[in-house]
């Protein structure tokens, strides 16, 4: 058992501990303040001598950067619990999220490797000079594809006045083509919907003996919820479909600001899809720090998906595995378990391009989690990889790159 010398203790300071040594390194800790137990004591030892005080304090502040990046337990804590968000002058997009660019984790370039396994692995090292012949947990790959059910169709389980909408718009606009498909999906009983590209993410899935995960998008329609209704035949059909596969989770609304909100889009998606919903990633990476997360434990959620960069890839935690959410205003660590984000779509499109500078960065985010050793979670969107797109050709590459 690893014994920590500290002058203080904390729920800080103890959470940050259970992640790196417990979580990562697969030790058994204590925490001691007894100079004469820790001299005395036989088997691991570490000694924390802060260079900053967050993890000893109880309310919320602005910290110094430059002292954090001096102290590793400090500086692990402030990634794990995005302790920048609950700060009031956060800088926030028209949606509410962190402004990534301007984030601590991107301004110290902290998102290019798993920096919390990394500060493990240090102390790993340093541990193991302790005892050279201990057998440590090794943290194996591996690839966990999921997919974000934003918009099930083009035009299959739209309701009529929809198509009507829909068709007016493009013939207005002059967009031809659009207007032969929806008539095409109207009329021909063997249309084939280009976001349907479901047999080909099973096909990948099977040939690579991976279960996926699906989160459904259930609310009612709204500017940003636009997905088929969950009353429709068509949603019912797909859960079905894809449950015999994959995991089905929750994605909940962007609108969804309470408990309430989610559990009636949870039990819709239960009844509806004849499953039990333990998982979630929120609609547009959505987050409030901390009441997302307490909403999501009010509503039965045990496992959430929804910590990743809308605008880049790489590690906005410095995790590759899951970790539990410390609430930082309770200051007390919870059971509902955060599993990093790496990379989205639309997110790796849009800061990579499609062309080599995406195939050097998805190498070496590839590469990095192999070397710590953890899982490779990919987010993709039907319906950002219609049939006949360069996206598609695009995804079934990544997806073989990453098995």
């Amino acid at each position: 058992m690893l014994l920590i010398l500290s002058t203080q203790n904390s729920p800080r300071l103890d959470y940050v501990c259970h992640v790196i040594f417990k979580r990562v390194l697969g030790l058994e800790y204590s925490i001691t303040g007894n100079e004469e137990q820790y001299k005395a004591h036989k088997d691991f030892k570490l000694r924390y001598l802060p260079k900053n005080n967050i993890l000893f304090e109880n309310d919320i502040r602005k910290q110094d950067e430059e002292l954090l990046l001096k102290d590793k337990p400090a500086l692990a804590f402030y990634l794990l619990t995005n302790y920048e968000e609950y700060l009031p002058d956060c800088p926030r997009d028209q949606h509410g999220r962190i402004v990534h660019e301007q984030s601590f984790v991107v301004i110290h370039q902290l998102h290019k490797q798993a920096t919390v396994q990394r500060i493990a692995l240090h102390y790993k090292n340093i541990l193991s000079t302790q005892q050279p012949g201990f057998k440590w947990k090794e943290n194996t790959y591996r690839f966990l594809p999921t997919f974000d059910i934003d918009i099930a169709y083009a035009y299959k389980g739209k309701t009529f006045l929809h198509l009507c909408g829909a068709l007016g718009k493009t013939l207005l606009s002059f967009q031809w083509g659009k207007t032969k498909q929806i008539i095409k999906a109207q009329s021909q009983q063997d249309f084939q919907d280009p976001y349907d590209v479901y047999d080909i993410e099973k096909q990948l899935c099977k040939q690579h003996q991976l279960q996926a995960i699906y989160f459904f998008l259930t609310s009612d329609r709204t500017q940003y919820d636009r997905n088929i209704s969950p009353l429709s035949l068509y949603f019912s059909e797909l859960v079905q479909k894809l449950k015999t596969y994959s995991t089905i989770g929750l994605h909940p609304s962007y609108h969804s600001k309470n408990q309430n909100d989610i559990i009636k889009e949870k039990i819709t998606l239960e009844e509806k899809g004849q499953v039990k919903i333990h998982y979630s990633r929120q609609h547009f990476l959505k987050v409030k720090f901390p009441d997302t997360f307490r909403n999501l434990i009010a509503a039965g959620i045990t496992d959430d998906f929804s910590l990743g960069f809308y605008d880049r890839i790489g590690f906005r935690n410095g995790m590759a595995i899951p970790f539990p959410f410390f609430d930082v205003k309770e200051n007390k660590a919870t059971n509902l378990m955060l599993h990093p984000l790496l990379i989205m779509d639309s997110a790796a499109v849009q800061e990579l391009g499609m062309e080599e500078k995406y195939q050097k960065e998805i190498t070496e985010l590839i590469q990095e989690v192999k070397t710590v050793g953890g899982d490779m979670i990919a987010l993709w969107h039907s319906n950002f990889m219609p049939h006949g797109s360069k996206q598609l050709e695009l995804f079934k590459e990544t997806f073989e790159q990453m098995c």
